[in-house]
C-alpha cells in the first residue's frame, strides 16, 4: 500500500475509538512482521542508523531503547494508509483487515466498547 501517513484523523466525522483502536492494531501487526522479518545484522544496522540520527551512541541504549530507535526507523519507511484511507477500506471489506489485527485493540478501549466490537 503506498498512503501516506496521517497522525490525525478527518475531524469532520466522529473517529469510532474501535476503528481508531484497529487501525493502530492494523499498523503495529504490519511493524512487528517487518520487524520480525530483519536479520539481527540489519536490525543493529539500524539501530545504527538511528542512533547516529538522534545523536546517541549505539553501545550505551539498552534493549528497549534499541527497539524503539528500530520501531520508529521502520514507521518511517514502511508504507503505511493514514486512519482516513484505512478506515474507509476496512469498513468496505474489514476480513481482508481482520486477519492482520492482534487483539491488541481490545486492549486499549474500556470495557463497553471492546465488547461491543463496534466499527467493523
Amino acid at each position: 500500500m503506498d498512503h501516506q501517513r496521517s497522525e490525525e484523523p478527518d475531524r469532520s466525522e466522529p473517529v469510532d475509538p474501535v476503528l481508531r483502536a484497529k487501525y493502530v492494531d492494523f499498523c503495529s501487526a504490519q511493524l512487528t512482521e517487518v520487524f520480525l522479518s530483519l536479520s539481527d545484522e540489519r536490525i543493529y544496522d539500524l539501530v545504527e542508523e538511528a542512533a547516529r540520527a538522534a545523536d546517541l551512541h549505539p553501545g550505551s541504549l539498552g534493549f528497549k531503547a534499541m527497539v524503539r530507535l528500530v520501531t520508529q526507523k521502520l514507521r518511517d519507511s514502511v508504507p503505511l494508509p493514514d486512519f482516513q484511507v484505512w478506515s474507509q477500506e476496512y469498513r468496505a471489506n474489514p476480513e481482508r483487515y481482520d486477519v492482520y489485527l492482534m487483539g491488541l485493540w481490545k486492549e486499549s478501549l474500556p470495557g463497553d466498547a471492546a465488547e461491543n466490537g463496534s466499527g467493523g
